[in-house]
């Protein structure tokens, strides 16, 4: 299947594949696979990305940064997506979702026996890593990966586990806005839905309540500076597989080495 999609798309990078889609998934793949190109726009790609970040100001314009990532690349501080409603099957409503973590679960911070101490150790210098190939001063990139770690620690102890989240009962709490409004008061509900292009919803699965409780004091207790620091972070984390040589193969020495035991990283074609 893989050698058959390859032709495919080295066909339709060169312009032979006639369908109504054949130009668009030529153009993506001749990107993807175009590594010089890479190489020379990723600093200019990055910093635009990074550019939006440095323009908040205060809790409106970091929600709107919030949104616009929710839109492109990430999840940070929560997610939002869409399901029917698990009572009524003829309901397609809104969700709000537990996320923000770069680990895959919140027992990789909170766990204190076998790998995860010495795993945190290593995320932590995986992030100040690329922080550092983003642009950051060595000193400045050190700072900010403990600041990442502690926010991602804090919306890990607010997070359900993997064993509650099994149950379809721990993860249904409909409400509707004036609901999420009260359990999370911080965050413009209003606008942010506005943002993502649906005004118009007002019924919710909030699936962990706590969550979005404690992810409001937070944006009490934290500081502005420091959730930039944190977007900062998970902006170079979501887009390093499309970044320079430099940013994938860091990528791949944590989350494929260290994570996964994965020994080589794909060929890449196949990642593209």
């Amino acid at each position: 299947n893989e050698a058959e999609l390859r032709t495919i798309l080295d066909a339709a990078s060169k312009g032979q594949v006639q369908t109504q889609y054949g130009d668009k998934i030529g153009a993506l793949y001749a990107t993807c696979m175009d590594e010089g190109a890479i190489e020379a726009s990723t600093p200019t790609e990055l910093k635009q990305q990074l550019k939006h970040v440095d323009l908040i100001r205060d809790l409106g314009s970091l929600q709107k940064e919030v949104a616009r990532l929710h839109l492109s690349v990430g999840n940070p501080m929560f997610e939002f997506s869409q399901q029917q409603d698990f009572k009524n099957a003829t309901d397609v409503i809104g969700v709000l979702d537990q996320s923000g973590l770069g680990l895959p679960d919140r027992d990789y911070y909170l766990s204190t026996t076998g790998k995860m101490p010495e795993i945190r150790k290593q995320y932590q210098a995986h992030v100040e890593k690329m922080l550092t190939l983003a642009g950051e001063p060595a000193a400045t990139a050190a700072k900010d990966a403990a600041t990442v770690l502690k926010i991602e620690t804090a919306l890990a102890q607010a997070s359900m586990s993997r064993v509650d989240r099994r149950d379809p009962n721990k993860v249904y709490h409909r409400l509707d806005l004036a609901g999420i409004e009260k359990t999370a008061p911080k965050w413009n509900w209003k606008t942010y839905l506005k943002e993502m292009g649906v005004p118009e919803v007002t019924q919710l699965n909030v699936t962990s309540p706590d969550f979005f409780a404690a992810l409001n004091k937070m944006l009490t207790t934290t500081p502005v500076a420091q959730w930039k620091t944190y977007l900062r972070w998970h902006i170079v984390h979501n887009v390093a597989p499309a970044l320079s040589k430099a940013f994938v193969d860091e990528n791949f020495a944590f989350y494929g080495k260290t994570l996964s035991g994965t020994a080589e990283l794909e060929p890449r074609w196949k990642r593209c």
